[in-house]
């Protein structure tokens, strides 16, 4: 071997006998992986983690970075071992939290139609910007035809829309995206064609809810969701820092123009509740399921609500809606459309009633910059 001082042929061992440097032992080449495999490196606490790599992504300010997802072991082998099972999970994972504009933005590079064409489905895009932001998990199609219901536009441009999400969910579906494989952009109703009546719940029903608070489990929740009119998404995503206790209000709502950080005051009806279930706590999900996480829309639906509609008395028949599927009569999105309905009633400026429920488009955007909290609550005040 040659001395790593003087360079001087010398025997194999640990110090060099003419200069009396400490020789490093050759180590092998460190065992390589093919790409996309994963990585395991030692932690400065002696334990071992393992990464893969997921895919890159671009900042704002134009920087490239990785998206990776790792997870440490106590053993080497143990975390060798467990580079493809993480890999699978990770991918999943990161299916099930894909946003409608993500799978937009991933979809719209390998359509091949002509510009125009490509132009009009960019066009309806723009007006599905309330579920940009939410996961394929998430959206049902009561979200979706609220869109087309709130776009302001005429039959074509909502025909537009309905194929440019038709065109998503396709992409979306062989790639395991979109739950239940299923293209809810079909059950979309385009303005001026008949379309099921989507029920809100009568007087009478709301204070069999009422009347269950106590006795039965989560009534409380439906009751709220009543009188705060949020999407069911947006209501089971509200975290405590949300509710303002000062003003009682809640601040949240879809990242979009017209639904971000909304103030939605809240009423008279429901306030004693909200103290209630916020008193003592300081951070976590407001309405938070048994074992105390963040309940899923579809968890919430089926064990939640339907219970409690179920225990107060309320037949929820199931009914045929747009292209012959069938569901319930009632469904969590039945509280949006109440609050709705509850509205009507109350004479109050449309911009004040749009702000509470989150419906303005782009271009409307300021005119709504000169609402006051103090108009939003003479609403709820009322309802």
């Amino acid at each position: 071997m040659i001395c790593r001082k003087c360079k001087q042929e010398v025997p194999d061992g640990a110090f060099c006998i003419y200069c009396g440097t400490q020789q490093k032992k050759p180590r092998g080449a460190p065992k390589k992986r093919g790409n996309g495999q994963g990585s395991v490196y030692k932690t400065p606490s002696g334990k071992y983690r393992a990464i893969v790599v997921l895919g890159y992504y671009t900042d704002e300010e134009g920087k490239k970075h990785k998206r990776t997802h790792s997870k440490v072991f106590d053993k080497k082998t143990d975390a060798v071992n467990a580079l493809p099972s993480l890999r699978i999970v990770s991918e999943k994972k990161a299916k099930d939290k894909i946003t409608f504009k993500q799978l937009y933005d991933k979809w719209l590079p390998t359509h091949r139609a002509g510009k125009s064409t490509i132009d009009c489905y960019k066009a309806g895009m723009k007006y599905f910007k309330p579920v940009w932001n939410m996961t394929m998990e998430e959206i049902d199609i009561d979200d979706l035809q609220d869109c087309l219901d709130n776009c302001g536009k005429g039959k074509r441009t909502q025909q537009n829309m309905k194929a440019v999400c038709g065109l998503v969910y396709k992409y979306g579906i062989p790639r395991r995206c979109t739950p239940n494989n299923l293209n809810l952009a079909q059950f979309l109703i385009v303005g001026g064609e008949s379309s099921t009546h989507r029920e809100s719940f009568t007087e009478e029903q709301i204070k069999l809810i009422k009347d269950s608070i106590g006795s039965v489990d989560y009534a409380d929740y439906v009751y709220c969701m009543i009188y705060l009119g949020f999407r069911p998404s947006e209501f089971l995503s509200l975290e405590i820092s949300n509710y303002d206790r000062s003003r009682q209000c809640f601040i949240g709502g879809s990242k979009t123009s017209a639904g971000m950080n909304r103030v939605v005051t809240i009423s008279p009806k429901i306030q004693p509740i909200i103290e209630r279930i916020a008193e003592g706590r300081e951070s976590g999900p407001f309405f938070f399921g048994r074992d105390g996480r963040m309940i899923t829309l579809d968890n919430f639906t089926d064990d939640y609500f339907y219970h409690v509609l179920e225990c107060c008395g309320i037949d929820n028949p199931m009914v045929e809606i747009a292209g012959g599927v069938r569901r319930h009569k009632y469904t969590p999105h039945s509280c949006r459309h109440t609050f709705a309905t509850l509205m009507k009633r109350v004479e109050a400026p449309s911009k004040d009633k749009q702000e509470l429920i989150g419906h303005a488009s782009e271009e409307m955007l300021k005119y709504y910059q000169d609402v006051e909290i103090s108009d939003l609550r003479r609403i709820t005040d009322k309802i």
